[in-house]
């Protein structure tokens, strides 16, 4: 009715090595095993991990992180500046005249650059519309 204890581990994360599923039989059932384990001629002095090294150093990667991101700025700018156009509102930014090093194009005007007397007029003359039909 009931079954002895089988002796042996069960393979526990402390005696697993990736040496023994080098010589293991069933290694195929591994997943990663041509990486992490691998066996044959074809590894000698070939870098297997190249994918996962930083050769360029860090201040490559400081600048192409800066570049997708400013990349990706323009995109958003330009997908807003597309439905802004597609609404029949007109552009939000002008693109030809803009500045994706900086981060302070929050407050820019359709123009792209700081907002002019008459869009600060119009504004200030939206504003007390919306208030008198409020009222």
């Amino acid at each position: 009715m009931f079954n002895p204890i089988r002796g042996g581990t069960r393979g526990g994360a402390a005696e697993f090595k990736w040496t023994d599923v080098k010589a293991d039989k069933d290694r195929e059932n591994y997943l990663g095993h041509s990486i992490n384990a691998p066996q044959g001629r074809w590894q000698n002095h070939k870098d297997i991990h190249w994918y996962n090294r930083n050769k360029s150093g860090e201040e490559d990667a400081e600048a192409l992180r800066k570049q997708k991101a400013r990349e990706l700025k323009e995109i958003k700018m330009r997908e807003e500046n597309e439905l802004s156009i597609a609404l029949g509102y007109g552009p939000v930014y002008d693109l030809d005249n803009l500045n994706l090093d900086s981060d302070d194009n929050q407050g820019t005007s359709k123009a792209g650059g700081v907002k002019t007397e008459k869009e600060l007029e119009l504004e200030q003359l939206e504003a007390e519309e919306k208030r008198r039909r409020k009222e």
